[in-house]
This record gives C-alpha cells, sequence and structure tokens, in this order.
C-alpha cells in the first residue's frame, strides 16, 4: 500500500499530466517556432490565385491583408445574405414598417459593400496585384459553384481556397421558435454546411490541377457543445466530420491537393467572445489566429488549432 500511495499514484498523475500538456505545448511551438520565412511565403504565395470566402468576423479579413503582404491574388466574396436576415430581425424586433426597412436597407448595404471596398483598396496597398470583391448569398446553395465559377474567371485559376464564412445563431434552442423553425435550420445549415460543400466540390478539379491547398474553418464547438450556441455547434460537428472524412479520401485517391481542418476557439474582440464565458488569457488573438492559418496553408497541414490551450482543455473538460 506504501508503495502504492507514494510511488505509483505520484507517477501515474505525473503521466496524466504530461498527456494533457504534450497536445498544446507541441501546437505553440509549432505556431511560433516553425513559421516559414518571408522567402518561403514569398515562393508560396506571391502570385498565387486565393478564393477566400468570409471577412466578416475580422479574421477573414486580416487572413487578406496577410495574403496581400506576400503578393497573392484574392477573390474575396463577403456575405450578402446576413443583411436581409439583419433586415427581417430589426423589423420584427421594433415592429418596423415596411417604408422604413425600404429607407434602412440602402444603408446597411452601402456600410457592408464600403468595408468591402476598404479591404480591398488595403490588400492592394499591402502589395496583392489584383483583388477582387464580390457580396454572395451562401444561403442559396443552387448557386454556390458560382463562386468558385467567377473566381476562376478572374483570377485564370486556383491555388488555395479558404472557407470561412459562418452564420452564427444565438439562443437556447427549447426557448426559441425561431431557431426550431425549419425554414431557418436549413437556411443555417446552407450557409454553414452545404455551401461549404458545393464551393469545395466545384474547387477540387481546379486545385487538382496545381497541386493545390484547401483551408476549411471549423470550431471548437464542432467538438464542445455550448448551451444557446446548439445549431451554430451543430453546423461545425457537420463540417468537422465531412471534411475529416473528405481528407482520408483525397489520401486514398492519392489526390495532389491538401486539405487543413481549423478548429478555431474564442478570439478577443470576436462576436463569440460575448457569448462565451472564457477568461480573457485563454483567448486567441486575431492577428496571430490569421499568421497561423496562413502558416497552416503554406506547411499543408492536415489540422490547425487556435488558440491552442482554450481549445484543448475544451475538449478535455467535455470528455471527462
Amino acid at each position: 500500500m506504501v508503495t502504492l500511495t507514494r510511488v505509483i499514484l505520484p507517477s501515474l498523475l505525473l503521466l496524466l499530466l504530461l498527456l494533457l500538456l504534450a497536445p498544446p505545448l507541441y501546437h505553440h511551438l509549432t505556431l511560433h517556432y516553425n513559421t516559414p520565412t518571408n522567402s518561403d511565403y514569398k515562393t508560396k504565395l506571391a502570385g498565387k490565385r486565393v478564393l477566400l470566402c468570409g471577412i466578416g468576423y475580422e479574421v477573414g479579413e486580416q487572413l487578406a491583408y496577410q495574403l496581400a503582404t506576400h503578393g497573392a491574388k484574392l477573390a474575396i466574396f463577403y456575405r450578402a445574405d446576413g443583411r436581409q436576415k439583419t433586415l427581417l430581425n430589426l423589423q420584427k424586433t421594433f415592429e418596423l414598417t415596411d417604408d422604413v426597412i425600404q429607407i434602412i436597407q440602402p444603408l446597411m448595404v452601402a456600410r457592408t459593400d464600403t468595408k468591402a471596398m476598404e479591404i480591398k483598396e488595403t490588400a492592394v496597398k499591402l502589395g496583392s496585384p489584383q483583388t477582387e470583391i464580390h457580396p454572395f448569398n451562401f444561403g442559396n446553395t443552387s448557386t454556390a459553384h458560382m463562386v468558385v465559377d467567377t473566381a476562376v474567371s478572374l483570377l485564370g485559376g486556383l491555388d488555395y481556397v479558404i472557407l470561412n464564412h459562418a452564420d452564427i445563431p444565438r439562443g437556447l434552442f427549447l426557448h426559441s421558435l425561431k431557431l426550431q423553425n425549419q425554414d431557418f435550420l436549413h437556411r443555417t445549415f446552407s450557409v454553414n454546411v452545404y455551401s461549404y460543400i458545393e464551393i469545395a466540390l466545384r474547387a477540387l478539379p481546379h486545385l487538382e490541377k496545381t497541386s493545390g491547398h484547401m483551408f476549411v474553418s471549423s470550431s471548437v464547438l464542432g467538438e464542445v457543445p455550448e448551451p444557446g450556441l446548439s445549431v451554430f455547434s451543430s453546423t461545425k460537428h457537420a463540417v468537422t466530420g465531412f471534411f475529416t472524412s473528405l481528407q482520408l479520401e483525397l489520401q486514398e485517391r492519392r489526390s495532389s491537393v491538401g486539405l487543413t481542418v481549423g478548429r478555431l476557439g474564442v478570439m478577443k474582440s470576436t462576436e463569440l467572445r460575448a457569448l462565451l464565458d472564457v477568461p480573457e488569457f485563454l483567448m486567441g488573438d486575431i492577428l496571430e489566429c490569421a499568421v497561423g492559418i496562413m502558416n497552416s496553408i503554406v506547411k499543408r497541414q492536415r489540422s490547425f488549432v487556435y488558440p491552442v490551450v482554450h481549445t484543448h482543455f475544451a475538449g478535455l473538460l467535455w470528455a471527462i
């Protein structure tokens, strides 16, 4: 009994601690100390044609700037469907008349398009030889292939595809008739899941020609559930499941296309920060996340986890 309490149990606890700390420590060291050099970036990104979907949650915007800095050509598609949903929410919440909505709608469109134009201008100033921006309704999956067709037409082909757009519905599912509405659920899954699949499938033949790479943004909520974010969490479970399976299929057919599945957690100053009770020291930095995504693309990693500590320990606590 003495041997058990003095030797075996402490050894087991130490081993368990090492097993818990090893994954986040490894990813931290990989992120900070195995970063490609500027010459690596120039070789991998200068003149390369990038389709970037989603710039509305800051990470996408910073990623566009990082890619532009290293000379990438960008075709950026941002969500236009979010405007209509926001208008409907305003109309319902404040009981606005159709006349008032007609006044507000052009202002919202102008604001969104102005921000997109600012991103384009900044990208060009940073060094992108070509940056194109287009609004798109990702909720309409029947036209999702047009994203790829348009990007290929504008850029002349594709080397990288980054899927980062998302809709984040909030609220307790059992308390909200809106969240339970089948049309609402289908629209959310169309934006967060079905459009990802349609765009990826359409882009694969183009990426095969260039031995290109694809990055797909999933979430820690694709593994760890959270009350009030059940619909968003379920879409990210679907994204993680589909694209990790697709990785295996690409491997089996010996495809030249690489695929990174990103598991992103809570960032400082993003929308999810107000929805999740996470200490600030566990939150990630938006710029560091964007650089990390770019690193994972250049190094053709299978996965990218950020912020490392919060993402790993959230999964651990849920498993326990």
